[in-house]
């Protein structure tokens, strides 16, 4: 009989969750695709029923969620990162980068959106059967989706910050605010600097496009050429059977 809470076919036994389709995050739904490839790999068929909208959804918002979180980290680094390649924030104490400075703030500002994109990458190998494109398809839905809809938002926070909150009028008058807590001296060279790095927002918002470019195009483009390889180890290995 069929164990509680999973799927058989023949001898195979298909679902370690409580319910198909309903992963708690990225491993979860990457060890889940990856029983559905066991499965139809071995020949049996999983009917399309099996992954149920809910399934579907659930796929769909683990990939969604991780593109947000990965997407927020980088965000926030960003800025840091493109002020220190361009010389307004020291790094390892020293205002005059050096290569290797500007290429690891870069590296910090990227890791996470194309780290998370290379875990996706995986997926291209078990791109294969119709229950695990489904999954696959889905999670990868809600990657690009969050990615995009994270793009959008950074794209308009650096330009309202860059256009609103740094416009030189505005700006003084949010800092004499502070004059009774902060000396005056000091206002004004926070306020000389923040004009300086005003146009970091504007080089961030054009540098999110890219990395959340790379987000979509890394494992879009794995999956593909992957999938290919898979289908043609197949293809002989049926030829030689």
């Amino acid at each position: 009989m069929p164990a509680s809470g999973g799927t058989s076919k023949g001898d195979v036994f298909l679902g370690t969750t409580p319910y198909p389709g309903s992963p708690k995050g990225l491993l979860d739904a990457i060890s889940e695709i990856q029983q559905y490839y066991v499965v139809e790999r071995s020949g049996s068929i999983i009917s399309d029923d099996f992954l149920t909208f809910k399934g579907k959804l659930g796929f769909f918002e683990v990939g969604f969620k991780g593109a947000l979180v990965s997407g927020f980290i980088s965000v926030l680094l960003t800025p840091f990162a493109i002020g220190v390649v361009q010389k307004y924030i020291p790094i390892f104490g020293s205002y005059q980068p050096t290569l290797f400075d500007k290429t690891f703030a870069l590296i910090l500002a990227t890791s996470f959106s194309v780290g998370y994109a290379l875990f996706f990458s995986v997926l291209g190998k078990y791109y294969i059967g119709g229950i695990s494109k489904t999954a696959v398809k889905n999670l990868m839905g809600g990657l690009i989706t969050g990615a995009i809809l994270k793009m959008i938002l950074a794209f308009i926070m650096f330009h309202f910050i860059y256009f609103v909150v740094l416009e030189p009028v505005r700006l003084a008058k949010l800092l004499l605010k502070l004059r009774s807590f902060i000396k005056y001296e000091t206002l004004n060279s926070i306020y000389l600097w923040l004009l300086d790095f005003k146009p970091v927002f504007l080089t961030s918002a054009y540098f999110i496009v890219f990395t959340t470019f790379l987000l979509i195009i890394i494992p879009t483009g794995s999956i593909f050429i992957r999938s290919r390889k898979t289908k043609k180890l197949m293809g002989k290995e049926t030829q030689w059977k």
